[in-house]
């Protein structure tokens, strides 16, 4: 059996609706701890809490989970990988040490510097004024900056861009509240602000070899042409032909190939999925950031056009032998989702509990995934977060890609409902393989 353990989120119901296609719903188990009322009720769920990772892990091994996949940003910040490995059940994804590759913003930037990887300039600074002064003595209009946490916390400005000075002073202010409320100490990351075409690099690596996944765009801003604030992940899509021959030989060489060589010779190697956050400057690629998990939604698409066995990749990247793996993907065609999401998101993380319409009827089709669904008291599927749900097409053109998901968009329907209309904006040409 393989156990998914998370809050779920759209990206573990993603990975639980693929693995149960391929093993069949008694050999996968979700162990629970958030509040997603649909995968509470639907699959075979074991309530898990995040506070006591040895009581999770003594019911993985009594329900007789031999791995277990975690793929929340939020979990790994926790010793509950820790607990799973002192059990015995290996894990897909890092341990809690090298969970920090993520989880300290410093750390990830000397790591980047010792491997000598093109990345944005970057410094460290553990108090407000530091910080402010830096940004008033060298702001001008040809070198910006944005404000980043040191630590991992849950922050809603956390991928803001300020516009000018007084935004960047004032991120510095929202940056220190969000670190007080979560018990985390001063410590700013100012980074030099870089334009250009960005893209999520997926390597799947079993601390030796590593496989890179096809590319993939995320759209991070709610509005359509990238406009508003940021979200978690409004929508993305991807394309099963890979990237482009020139692009894939420079990412690999610049930037893959030194920055794991570099966490493994610092003790921070693990068997999991590294994200790789790339901006492509003139068609150059500079590392913005590294996560130690795949990311949501970019996981989803990209698990769309996988044509080989999930199950077996896990097993074979646990195991060390993914240099055995034959990974096969849909190459004519691309993936799309976007997530339908609640009113006043992303200004307001706290949404109204809207009714949710239509929901059985989606569900129904296998084609969507869900993050933020409650239940009301009369039993009623309910908004209860930010992103909401989201379907998942599949098609051999962007434009087809981009019909078919709002199509299915259209299925459900709640007070305040919103989301990009634009998927399949800002596809650089590039990026791709040729058909």
């Amino acid at each position: 059996m393989i156990g998914v353990y998370g809050p779920g989120s759209a990206r573990d119901h993603a990975c639980l609706l693929r693995l149960e296609a391929e093993l069949g719903a008694s050999e996968v188990c979700f162990f629970d701890c958030g509040d997603n009322a649909v995968l509470c009720e639907a699959l075979s769920t074991v309530p898990a809490r995040i506070d006591d990772a040895r009581e999770t892990a003594r019911l993985a091994l009594e329900a007789g989970v031999r791995h277990m996949v975690i793929t929340d940003a939020d979990v790994l910040q926790t010793p509950v990988a820790d607990a799973f490995t002192a059990a015995r059940i290996p894990v897909f994804g890092p341990a809690l040490h090298a969970a920090q590759v993520e989880g300290s913003k410093g750390l990830m930037k000397k790591l980047v510097a010792s491997a000598g990887v093109p990345a944005p300039e970057g410094l460290v600074f553990d108090t407000l004024a530091e910080t402010k002064s830096f940004l008033k003595n060298n702001w001008s209009a040809e070198r910006q900056f944005v404000v980043k946490t040191d630590r991992f916390i849950y922050d809603p400005h956390r991928t803001m861009v300020p516009g000018d000075l007084s935004e960047g002073l004032k991120d510095v202010d929202e940056e220190l509240e969000a670190l007080l409320a979560a018990s985390e100490p001063p410590g700013f990351i100012v980074e030099r602000r870089i334009s250009g075409f960005e893209t999520s690099l997926h390597v799947l690596w079993d601390g030796d070899t590593y496989v890179l996944f096809p590319p993939v765009r995320d759209y991070k801003p709610v509005g359509d042409g990238d406009k508003g604030p940021n979200t978690n992940g409004a929508a993305a899509i991807a394309c099963g032909r890979g990237f482009s021959e020139d692009l894939e030989a420079k990412l690999r060489r610049r930037i893959i190939e030194p920055m794991l060589a570099q966490m493994n010779r610092s003790g921070y190697g693990y068997r999991g999925v590294v994200y790789f956050g790339v901006m492509l400057v003139d068609g150059e690629p500079q590392l913005i950031e590294i996560n130690v998990r795949p990311g949501n939604p970019e996981f989803i698409v990209l698990l769309s056009l996988l044509r080989s066995n999930f199950a077996d990749l896990i097993e074979y990247t646990i195991a060390g032998t993914l240099h055995k793996a034959r990974i096969d993907w849909h190459e004519e065609c691309y993936g799309g989702t976007v997530f339908a999401m609640a009113a006043g998101y992303p200004e307001t993380q706290t949404v109204a509990a809207a009714e949710i319409s239509g929901l059985e009827d989606a569900l129904a089709t296998g084609r969507f995934v869900t993050e933020g669904i409650g239940r009301s008291s009369n039993g009623r599927c309910v908004v209860s977060s930010g992103r909401v749900a989201a379907p998942v097409a599949v098609a051999d053109t962007i434009e087809a890609t981009h019909h078919a998901v709002y199509r299915d968009l259209a299925r459900i329907d709640f007070a305040g409902k919103h989301f990009r209309g634009d998927l399949g904006f800002g596809i650089a040409d590039s990026l791709f393989a040729a058909s």
